[in-house]
């Protein structure tokens, strides 16, 4: 006799929209072609070149309207049985492989980065005035330095920051819509994917591969955590006179050595969270953080942006690896060594998985030690 599973609810009605919109696209994009901006992306889905535009978008339809289909029978359901929960699963693993890797493009990873990029020094002001008022000692003298390099650097290269912004801004502004698109594919590929997790996490079928990344989650996270140090480190040379991968109009350019040093943070920014996931501060806040210094990290402020970056790492792996190819063999190797999407994502997944796990460990482990001491005291 089959037992019952209780549908991942809170997952379960947004990824149903978001199956029924990409099922809309689809369709839309059959009929009308040319309102598609995936042919007009810098760098266009590789299987829309491998399949055809109509092929993809009926694919598209299929799993959109199948997923909304089954996704949407489940809203009102209490629980399930395995077998409606293994359909569940397929038919998640058909809209991840359709809409997340099939409207994959390196155009939508380039993009995050850019808006990380650009977005770093508001970030380093926002941590710096947070270290300053909520700091003691050596974290305060940090925020000040912190606010001063700011101030100096805005003060000194401000017609550097100014050109940037006049350069990059309507370049960004101009691909709006063709990469609010791919965007929304990574949404979908990343809500389907865990939602598959979670239904066969339920189903017992994946309890031992959760077992294996919590007792193995310190090595993930710190192979995640070199995923972006190769990156990092060639931006970092735009700044000297040795620049690499693509830093020749740097030499020539300080816009183009500023562009270099922010792109080189952001990525640090990327080593630094992921570490966060087997430190002390990934699970409670540090005390020196406004309103919420000294509560416990909420799982899901971790779980979500991780999942979502790791989803966005992996379904950009390989349209990356394809263009890559047209490198030749040397070409191809420094290339997946800069950016290695291939293994940084997947290890990402996996550190992030730990994590949740750790944490419902504890809490299960914490809810068991109240329940102990209640039932002694009574």
């Amino acid at each position: 006799m089959e037992t019952s599973l209780r549908p991942p609810r809170p997952l379960l009605l947004p990824a149903v929209l978001a199956a029924l919109i990409s099922a809309g696209l689809g369709l839309l994009w059959l009929i009308a072609p040319e309102t598609s901006p995936l042919p007009r992306l810098p760098a266009p889905p590789p299987l829309l070149g491998l399949l055809g535009p109509a092929p993809l978008y009926a694919a598209m339809a299929v799993a959109g309207l199948a997923a909304t289909a089954v996704g949407a029978a489940l809203l009102s359901a209490d629980a399930v049985s395995p077998r409606v929960a293994r359909l569940l699963a397929g038919v998640g693993a058909l809209e991840v492989a359709v809409v997340g890797l099939g409207l994959a493009s390196m155009a939508t990873l380039a993009a995050v980065g850019y808006l990380l990029a650009m977005a770093m020094p508001v970030i380093v002001l926002v941590v710096a005035l947070a270290l300053v008022s909520g700091g003691r000692g050596p974290r305060r003298l940090l925020g000040a330095a912190l606010l001063v390099l700011l101030a100096v650097g805005i003060v000194l290269g401000r017609g550097l920051v100014l050109e940037l912004v006049a350069v990059l801004g309507p370049a960004l502004l101009d691909a709006a819509g063709q990469l609010l698109v791919t965007l929304f594919a990574v949404l979908v590929g990343a809500l389907w994917a865990v939602l598959t997790v979670l239904t066969l996490r339920s189903s017992g079928a994946l309890r031992a591969v959760e077992g294996w990344t919590v007792r193995h989650r310190r090595a993930l996270t710190l192979l995640a955590a070199c995923g972006p140090l190769p990156y990092a480190l060639a931006r970092l040379t735009w700044l000297t006179p040795w620049p690499v991968m693509g830093g020749g109009a740097a030499e020539a350019d300080p816009a183009t050595r500023l562009w270099g040093m922010l792109l080189s943070t952001g990525a640090w920014l990327g080593v630094l969270l992921t570490i966060g996931l087997i430190r002390p501060w990934g699970e409670v806040f540090p005390r020196w953080f406004p309103v919420v210094g000294g509560r416990p990290v909420p799982v899901l402020a971790a779980a979500v942006p991780g999942f979502a970056v790791a989803a966005l790492l992996i379904f950009a792996a390989v349209p990356m690896l394809l263009s890559a190819g047209q490198l030749g063999s040397t070409g191809m190797l420094v290339f997946a060594l800069v950016f290695p999407c291939w293994f940084w994502g997947p290890a990402l997944a996996l550190a992030v998985w730990g994590y949740v796990g750790h944490r419902r460990a504890a809490a299960d482990e914490a809810r068991a030690a109240t329940t102990a001491s209640a039932r002694m005291g009574a």
